[in-house]
């Protein structure tokens, strides 16, 4: 007798291209909010694009966001992996020192130090928890940008 395979969500079906609705659907609402939150924001920073791309692990199917001066260079990738959604912004090294990080909170600070250093980029994420800390990362997000220190 075959066995019948449980079909895979839609964030890590790889061969199956699934829609921004599709893949969050598997937020709650909270999260499904602060997602939308942060896409609107980003739809509304001038000069920044959004793409649906596979992004292998542990990414997968993650939403891209990519500066129309430097498609080349991801400014940020909003992760809607079910149950839980997070943001991270890759931010070159001499950036890092350029953040105005006293305007920050220490959970979005103790993140950045926390960050994994992959050539020259640190690799900071955080989980999606209030609208207070999307602020805080579009501050981030729009000094990647303004200062274009931003690498893939």
């Amino acid at each position: 007798m075959a066995s019948v395979s449980k079909p895979r969500a839609a964030w890590e079906d790889r061969f199956r291209r699934p829609t921004v609705d599709e893949l969050l659907e598997g937020l709650n609402k909270q999260l499904l909010s602060l997602a939308e939150s942060w896409r609107e924001r980003m739809s509304e920073t001038p000069g920044v694009r959004e793409d649906l791309a596979w992004q292998g692990i542990p990414f997968r199917w993650t939403l891209v966001y990519r500066s129309e001066s430097r498609p080349d260079r991801p400014l940020a990738y909003l992760v809607p992996q079910p149950v839980r959604a997070y943001v991270a912004i890759p931010i070159a090294t001499d950036a890092v020192n350029r953040l105005p990080l006293r305007k920050l909170s220490k959970p979005v600070r103790d993140s950045l130090g926390a960050a994994s250093l992959v050539n020259g980029l640190y690799w900071a994420q955080w989980d999606l928890q209030s609208k207070t800390q999307l602020d805080e990362l579009m501050l981030i997000a729009s000094a990647c940008l303004a200062d274009d220190t931003v690498a893939v």
